[in-house]
């Protein structure tokens, strides 16, 4: 029992861990396979005695949405008039909300993340600002950056679709109009008028780095070479716009690229772009001045 709560914390890969597959062939043990067609054939009793042989589901014949086997079955759910009422006017609240749209280095931080990973979009029925993300330090720096500049987030816990070698991810989700029309006029030509100090620079390269950057340390015959940054996108006109708001911290970085991108998409995905750095000094100068809370030198120390 304690191997099975270990290995659902933790993973399946960990030393010491004996999979519950092992010695058996297949993909299903065979007790499991004759589990399975025992309850096909109506022999397998459950605890509530579902496939109990002449049993009649209470749902045969019956079309629309379960509500309870006590309630009666109707076709379609409509709240009542009073709670959908509420509803709305709940759901107004949220996207009604005016936030403080005047760059600060808060502000400049929430762009970086979406114009890396995030994403703003309008539905039927409400404007939202969403951001997914794996890394629960940059969950909660985003969601207190919403809470900053006036909105209303909230966050939650969301597991990959097929629950194979994937990361449990945060999603992040704000509602707001006002936002979403700003957001969506923001050209670049914009963005770069309004980072006009260092602090807002600062903020929406943070942001970005996060989002979009790695660093990594190069080792050959056990011995430490170099270390290197890297931001990628497929966004020449936006890696532009980093590299130049780099170099107004004098950080130098260089532009390489196009690579063919192997992520979703295939043959139909965007080339990759670079913006890149193997100096050493340019390297520890970046995470002193930028402060990412991920991705630092911290964990790239020589053991």
């Amino acid at each position: 029992m304690r191997e099975n709560l270990q290995r659902d914390e933790l993973g399946r890969f960990i030393k010491g861990l004996t999979p519950w597959n092992k010695g058996k062939k297949g993909v299903y043990s065979e007790k499991v396979l004759k589990r399975m067609s025992e309850a096909k054939k109506g022999m397998h009793l459950s605890p509530k005695t579902e496939f109990e042989k002449g049993h009649i589901p209470w749902i045969k014949n019956k079309r629309g949405i379960h509500l309870s086997p006590e309630t009666e079955f109707k076709k379609g759910h409509k709240w009542s008039k009073k709670m959908e009422r509420k509803k709305l006017e709940n759901l107004r609240k949220k996207v009604m909300l005016k936030p403080n749209l005047e760059m600060t280095e808060n502000l400049a931080y929430v762009i970086g993340l979406l114009k890396g990973d995030g994403c703003v979009y309008r539905n039927e029925r409400s404007f939202r600002i969403c951001l997914d993300n794996c890394d629960i330090k940059i969950a909660n720096n985003y969601f207190n950056s919403l809470k900053e500049i006036g909105l209303n987030p909230f966050i939650c816990e969301i597991m990959p679709s097929n629950g194979i070698g994937k990361q449990k991810m945060y999603r992040i989700l704000a509602h707001s109009k006002e936002f979403y029309q700003w957001y969506k006029k923001l050209s670049l030509e914009k963005l770069k008028k309004l980072f006009d100090t260092k602090e807002k620079i600062i903020g929406f390269l943070r942001g970005f780095y996060e989002a979009e950057g790695s660093i990594t340390r190069y080792v050959k015959f056990n011995k430490y070479v170099s270390t290197s940054i890297i931001i990628n996108n497929t966004d020449l006109k936006l890696l532009r716009l980093i590299k130049s708001l780099l170099e107004k911290l004098n950080l130098n970085f260089r532009m390489n690229g196009p690579y063919k991108n192997n992520r979703l998409g295939g043959y139909n995905s965007k080339l990759l772009y670079r913006v890149q750095t193997g100096s050493r000094i340019n390297v520890f100068r970046f995470i002193d001045v930028i402060r990412p809370s991920v991705k630092t030198l911290n964990l790239i120390v020589d053991s």
